[in-house]
Formats: C-alpha cells, structure tokens, sequence
C-alpha cells in the first residue's frame, strides 16, 4: 500500500465523491448524489475543512468537519464538530481513521462530539477525549403511522413500507398547545437576514449562525424542507426555532434542528417549544425529533407532550479548555440535521 494523507480539494473530489457515496450508503441514483455532495460539500459556509486519506489513487477514508461559533460562559468562541467519519473496511486495520482524527486534533479550537457510530463512541476515549453528561433526546410521535415508520427503520428498515397500513390520519399524540407570555407575543416566519437571539445561560451554548441558516434554507427539495419561525414579545425577538421537514416513507416527519431562546422565563421557552411542534404537525410531521441539554428546554418539551428517547453520548476536547459545566445543544451540530436516513428509507421502499 502507498498510504497518504490529504486536505480535500478539487484533483480529489472525484476520489472522494466516490468514498462518500460509500459512507453515506447510498442507495439512491447517481445525479442525486452529486446535488447533496455539492449542498453539504461545496455549498456551505462554515467549512472546518475535510482530510483525506489516499492509497495511491483511491481515497479510502475520510474525515470532514465544520468550524461554527458557540458560547462558552457568555464568551464568544469558535468550535470543530467532526462529522462524516468514515474509513473503508480493507483498511481499517491500518488505522487511517484515527491518523485522520489525530490530524484534525492539531488545529486549534476546541472540538465536540454528539452521539456517533459505536466505532466513533469507542475511538474518542481512546484519543484523549473527555466525556461529558449526554444530550436529552426527545421524540413527539403525532400520528400512529409516523410512529410505525421511524421504529421500523430503526430496528427492520426494508420493513418500514409496512407503516403505510395504519390509516394517516389517526392521531396518536397531538403537541400540547402553552399560554403565549403576553398580549404582545406573535410569531412570523424567520428569515436568515435577521440574526436569533443570543442565549443567557452558563456552559456551551450552540449558536445557529447566519451562514449555517442560510446554508440550511437551500438544503435540496428531495431530501428536506426548512421550517424557520421567529418569536417577538413587544416587537423585540426573544426566541427562534429552525426545523427541517423530511418526506419519509410513512409521511412527513420533522427535526427541529435548533431553538434558540434568548430568556430564560419558563414560559417564553414553553411558548417556543409548543408553538414549533404544533406548525410542524400541521404541515404534516407524525414524528417529530428534538435534542435538548438546557433543563428549561428540557421542561418544556416534557409539557408539550415529547417522550424521553435513547440519550446522545457527548465527547469533548481541547489543549487549552476545561471541559464546559453545561451543555444547550440540539440537532445542529455537524451531521445530525441531515436526514439522509430517511432517504435511503424511501429508496428501500421503492426498490421493495
């Protein structure tokens, strides 16, 4: 083998579109593939750089990250999530995936980890990353079939077609509705130009940064719709929530990528988080997903009738920062936003 390392850049993209197909187990045809390479690749702005690793002219695995703003105690700082991590199985006993890692782990910021393989889970302590206490993971499932179609994947996913049986229109758990916190209180849709309201709270805090917005808002129609809303008390914007809106076999179901409250007031957090699940189950989400570490968030969901699902392990690490005390994450970082998953649902369908 004659093994090398490489940034990504244009000599390599053909290799790499091809290890990438791999990685993302791609079951659907060959133009869609090169859109959502060219979304999540070449559209984006936050660009972390992705590294590369070659034997002779074919790439055999790969390591993508981006670099986005968070706060860390109030103070702005700038991290690396890791995501698309991936190593062809002829070479993984070469450790490729971790000379790749370790070679990210030279740049300067700080990097996090949420959720991840059982590859990446059992990999990241061994690299000297700390562990932090997991993210919340929450499901709402509104309607009986949407509810049918994400266990079927998860657990049989050629089975998931079999979700269309149960009738769609029944309802199985309808988002419970909050008080708005005042006369003043209107929601509006979210546009990318207008910056959300920063978050007051302790530890790291995920910012949902305008290039990130932007980029989420041109995601390709076959894999996903962007759902933005603004919330405003007296004309002053005190929360935001960003979802995507996935076509899955069993219907629609959605992701609320962020919720991004500037006040802390129990009911203003409430309002944001009821009012985002109840406009998505009516444009026709029977499942929707949220991750929460901010106990008022937490609280919130719990009140507008979202379960308790499996938690997301996080990991965490730097030369020069002690690991944050809190965490207010949700499906934004990295790859998690993405429901490629549910794609490959509808081509299993097809296909069957």
């Amino acid at each position: 083998m004659t093994l090398s390392l490489r940034p990504l850049d244009a000599s390599a993209y053909p290799a790499f579109e091809a290890l990438l197909a791999e990685a993302w187990a791609r079951n659907w045809d060959a133009g869609l593939q090169r859109d959502l390479a060219a979304w999540r690749y070449r559209a984006r702005q936050d660009d972390g750089g992705t590294w590369l690793a070659f034997d002779g002219d074919r790439c055999v695995a790969l390591l993508d990250s981006f670099v986005r703003p968070w706060l860390l105690d109030g103070r702005p700082v700038t991290l690396r999530e890791t995501c698309d991590w991936y190593c062809a199985p002829s070479h993984r006993p070469a450790g490729l995936g971790i000379a790749l890692m370790r070679r990210m782990m030279q740049q300067s910021e700080p990097m996090l980890s949420i959720g991840g393989t059982a590859a990446t889970l059992s990999l990241l302590p061994r690299l000297r990353w700390a562990a932090l206490p997991p993210m919340r993971a929450f499901v709402l499932p509104v309607k009986a079939r949407g509810l049918a179609g994400g266990l079927l994947r998860r657990r049989w996913p050629a089975q998931e077609g079999l979700a269309r049986a149960i009738p769609g229109f029944l309802p199985l758990r309808p988002p419970r509705a909050a008080a708005p916190p005042g006369d003043a209180a209107r929601i509006e849709p979210w546009d990318p130009a207008e910056e959300a309201p920063v978050p007051q709270a302790p530890g790291l805090v995920q910012l949902l940064s305008r290039p990130a917005h932007e980029w989420l808002c041109r995601v390709p129609a076959t894999l996903a719709r962007p759902v933005a809303l603004l919330f405003r008390l007296g004309g002053v914007a005190v929360g935001a929530s960003f979802s995507l809106l996935a076509p899955a076999v069993a219907g629609q179901e959605a992701t609320i990528v962020r919720l991004q409250i500037a006040e802390a007031s129990q009911a203003i957090v409430d309002w944001v988080v009821a009012e985002t699940a109840l406009a998505l189950a009516s444009l026709g989400a029977g499942l929707i997903r949220c991750l929460a570490g901010a106990p008022a968030t937490v609280a919130a969901l719990e009140r507008a009738g979202f379960l308790a699902a499996t938690p997301r392990p996080v990991f965490w690490w730097s030369r020069d920062l002690a690991p944050p005390s809190a965490l207010d994450a949700g499906f934004l970082r990295a790859d998690d936003a993405v429901p490629l998953d549910a794609l490959r649902g509808r081509r299993l369908a097809a296909i069957a």
